[in-house]
């Protein structure tokens, strides 16, 4: 306890110093004035702007500290991964020349160069240039790491899962090392070896939370949710603050109808990490399917102000007060979901819902074209049409929508069964027993939903009779 205490008094000891280097230099830009970095000081504030994502900062950073240390090769390898990292491939390369010419016996240079060339697509340049990085270099781990990617990129799985297996061999505490071999197994359908391999590493060192944790999601793709549930308590059990175990195993709960378990294992990581919106979208999403629409809404809300561009929690919060049938309010936030992203056809879908609850026949119609437009594979987007023409009693149209739909979903069997109903409401009862042929050949067993649409039809002898020698 005494030394995480240690740990934790460092940490902030650290952020409270990077905070004041940070804020010391902005300062000496905005003045534009100068004053004395050292070189340890200039490199946490490049790194710190890697690390949020502000490369064109960082460049001026690191352009700045080479004119105050020109002999320092730090500083031009930092611009050699900045660029990289911008999208400037070609001017990384001419820097990484630059340094190999001042020291040529520097495994970063290659390593850089290798992930340069990745990028690139230059596949066996990489290979190469990695080659060289790792006979210059005592630590190993990053460099087989990306001779991982590479080769994955390149689709040679065999060399890929081996080099990842070497990063973790390496050094088992590289997270990214065991995550990407772990999708590495599942891409390549290779799971049940994965699970192999993970329990091979648990035997050899049982409290290997990494382990564990990637054993947890093999079996969670393996739809084993059980022995999932089991390896992620064993690596919260050896690293209790270890979050992607925690959200990992709430997300399983989650899938298991389990929610008010995954709420609680959901809300636990809030011990150890800041509130995200993506953890808060979660717990929202759990209460909503619990129909405990209010404490839903706080969640959404949560969400959206961290992430105010959010669209599926202004859209969940939508959905709660669609339940509850307050369509004016719920029409406000799916309008505010649309304005993040005005293409998703699920919120077309739920704004015509809501517009012709209040009699909005134009409005509705015209959402459901716009949520056509916008995916026409979406199956729900059909049946809301459908629906819709078919409750204003425009019978041709809702089958010309369905005739539609079927080319979009050719194996949906709720389709060709609602093209039954919808024939024979229409008056086209030859037709619809056509058509239902057409059906019980496609799925058979799917026409006892044939009376939950139409009750009516078991009235018809020749619907049943239909049924019945499709059975025989």
């Amino acid at each position: 306890m005494q030394e995480e205490d240690d740990e934790l008094e460092n940490r902030e000891e650290q952020d409270e110093k990077l905070k004041s280097t940070l804020d010391r230099f902005e300062e000496m830009m905005r003045k534009r004035e100068h004053y004395f970095f050292d070189v340890d000081a200039l490199i946490r504030i490049i790194d710190h702007y890697i690390e949020t994502g502000d490369c064109k900062k960082a460049i001026e950073v690191a352009h700045y500290a080479y004119e105050l240390y020109p002999h320092s090769v730090n500083f031009l390898l930092k611009q050699a991964q900045l660029f990289a990292i911008s999208g400037h491939e070609n001017k990384a390369l001419e820097t990484l020349d630059r340094v190999e010419q001042i020291n040529p016996y520097d495994a970063e240079i290659n390593l850089i160069r290798g992930n340069v060339f990745n990028s690139l697509e230059k596949f066996q340049s990489a290979i190469e240039s990695f080659k060289k990085a790792l006979a210059l270099s005592d630590v190993k781990d990053e460099i087989y790491l990306s001779m991982a990617v590479t080769y994955q990129n390149m689709q040679d799985y065999s060399n890929s899962l081996r080099f990842y297996k070497l990063a973790i061999k390496e050094n088992p505490h590289n997270e990214l090392a065991y995550e990407e071999l772990a999708i590495c197994y599942s891409h390549t359908g290779k799971l049940e070896e994965g699970v192999d391999y993970f329990r091979q590493l648990i035997d050899n060192d049982p409290y290997s939370f990494l382990a564990w944790y990637n054993l947890g999601d093999i079996y969670s793709k393996l739809n084993l949710y059980e022995k999932a549930l089991s390896a992620y308590e064993y690596s919260i059990l050896i690293k209790e603050d270890f979050t992607p175990a925690y959200l990992d195993h709430a997300s399983v709960l989650a899938i298991m109808g389990k929610y008010e378990e995954a709420i609680q294992r959901y809300k636990q990581t809030f011990e150890f990490a800041q509130p995200d919106a993506i953890t808060y979208y979660n717990i929202a999403d759990c209460y909503e399917k619990l129909e405990m629409m209010d404490e839903a809404r706080t969640n959404y809300k949560k969400a959206i102000k961290i992430s105010p561009q959010m669209s599926q929690a202004w859209y969940g919060i939508a959905l709660t007060l669609e339940f509850e049938e307050r369509w004016y309010e719920s029409i406000h936030y799916i309008r505010k979901a649309l304005e993040c992203d005005g293409n998703n056809s699920d919120y077309w879908v739920l704004l015509g819902d809501c517009e012709y609850k209040l009699n909005n026949i134009a409005e509705a119609e015209e959402c459901y074209r716009k949520a056509l437009d916008h995916e026409p594979e979406n199956l729900d987007a059909w049946l809301a049409f459908s629906i819709y023409f078919e409750e204003e009693n425009r019978l041709e149209e809702a089958i010309e929508i369905t005739v539609e739909a079927i080319k979009f979903h050719t194996s949906t069997s709720e389709l060709y069964y609602r093209m039954v109903c919808l024939l024979y409401l229409a008056g086209k009862h030859k037709e619809a027993y056509t058509q239902l042929e057409i059906a019980l050949n496609k799925d058979y067993s799917y026409h006892r939903m044939l009376f939950e649409m139409m009750p009516e039809l078991k009235n018809d002898l020749t619907i049943l009779q239909l049924i019945e020698e499709q059975k025989q």
